[in-house]
């Protein structure tokens, strides 16, 4: 077996991955399983500047993968490596990746990515990875444009690579930067979430009918997809990384999950796995994020409206639990992209609904306030995932834009809206 890590494109050896490369490849021989470990350095096909993309690594790995004659591979990624093979397999089709291994992968962003380089570099926990160019940390903002374009595409991918997720959702207290509380954020390891690891997730998206009322016209769900959460791992370090904790004597609980997933040859073991996978980090604290994305009904991007949650069957804010609330962050690019980090134990049974009051709410061209009742949207939220909500609106003209008359000279037209839209 040819077994493939993926390294940073700003990182020129195996420190990256710590002891992990050689203890599999000690572990598998001792199997009785032959395996030839590889490595690909994208620094060698990129440069490291700020106007890298995630479209340029993916162009950059095709080639080196070309390069090296790989036909039949497993491949190991981490942190922003998930999201960047993810990208590949959809741009260059894939051919020859038969296990896709990610860890602790940012496939829905990182909430620190907002933070900048400038800051960015001051925290260990992130840069003990690979710090990211600026174009990649664009990329890796919770919500961003691009983003949401690769994980709508990846909702109908169907392809025969199997795909897994490993991660934690520990806190390496040496790695806690006092002044950025995303460090040591519940229900992630200090960089990612799990609900933004996570490769299960939905996608729906909600119209506003002429009354007001939003109504679902589409909803999809990504295939079922292995989830790991790894007891007491963390991103990085030497004590709890989830890849440089690995050591070259003793058990490890990556260890043991990825060679777990190097064993599965047919979709009934995939699903055998799946099971035996769902059963880990349970003890962890759950946690849900919802992204949203406001437009109108002629593809323009709103970037100015509030979002209320509203439970209960009066539809109420007031009606929701205590304490649901973690975070809310709205993307710096496309402020019309807003996230929110929400406590799946305080909503698990609770139907969630919302009111969208966009601006501008009077004038020629107006939106009307839209929503969508709990009891219509039922219990939506699963634990440690994700769901993207797309609310498309009425763009509501009026008539007083534009105005036939006979007369030469219109009396009584002052511009002013009517108040009726057309």
């Amino acid at each position: 077996m040819e077994l493939l890590f993926v390294h940073g494109y700003s990182v020129r050896n195996t420190a990256t991955y710590g002891d992990l490369p050689s203890r599999l490849e000690s572990e598998m021989a001792r199997r009785g399983l032959a395996v030839r470990v590889d490595h690909i350095y994208l620094g060698k096909y990129v440069s490291f500047n700020d106007q890298v993309t995630l479209d340029d690594l993916s162009r950059a790995f095709e080639a080196a993968v070309r390069e090296k004659g790989l036909k039949q591979f497993a491949c190991i990624t981490h942190s922003t490596g998930g999201p960047l093979v993810r990208n590949w397999m959809l741009r260059f089709g894939g051919a020859g990746l038969s296990h896709l291994i990610m860890l602790a992968p940012a496939n829905h962003g990182s909430a620190l990515a907002q933070l900048g380089k400038g800051r960015l570099s001051r925290i260990k926990a992130f840069v003990e990875s690979v710090e990211p160019g600026q174009r990649v940390l664009d990329w890796l903002e919770l919500g961003s444009e691009a983003q949401w374009a690769l994980n709508s595409e990846w909702l109908d991918y169907e392809g025969p690579t199997y795909p897994f997720v490993l991660t934690g959702a520990t806190i390496d207290r040496k790695l806690y930067d006092h002044l950025n509380s995303y460090t040591g954020e519940p229900g992630s390891d200090g960089v990612v979430r799990v609900a933004a690891a996570n490769l299960n997730y939905d996608y729906v998206r909600l119209f506003q009918q002429s009354s007001g009322e939003l109504l679902p016209v589409s909803w999809k769900r990504t295939r079922d997809t292995a989830l790991a959460i790894l007891p007491g791992l963390s991103h990085s370090g030497r004590e709890r990384g989830i890849m440089t904790s690995v050591r070259m004597e003793g058990s490890h609980v990556t260890v043991d999950a990825v060679l777990e997933c190097l064993t599965v040859k047919t979709a009934a073991d995939y699903e055998a796995t799946q099971e035996r996978f769902a059963l880990t980090g349970q003890q962890e604290a759950a946690y849900s994020m919802l992204c949203f994305r406001v437009v109108d009904d002629q593809g323009a991007l709103i970037e100015d409206y509030d979002l209320l949650f509203t439970a209960g069957e009066e539809a109420s804010p007031d009606a929701l639990p205590q304490g649901f609330f973690r975070d809310r962050q709205r993307n710096l690019k496309h402020p019309g992209r807003i996230t929110y980090y929400l406590d799946h134990s305080k909503l698990h049974a609770v139907p969630v609904g919302f009111e969208v009051h966009a601006r501008p709410e009077s004038g020629l061209v107006r939106y009307e306030k839209a929503t969508i009742e709990p009891l219509k949207m039922g219990v939506i939220l699963r634990p440690n995932e994700t769901m993207l909500v797309e609310i498309v609106l009425r763009r509501l003209v009026d008539r007083n834009c534009f105005v036939l008359t006979e007369n030469r000279e219109p009396e009584g037209i002052t511009g002013e809206p009517s108040g009726e839209s057309c």
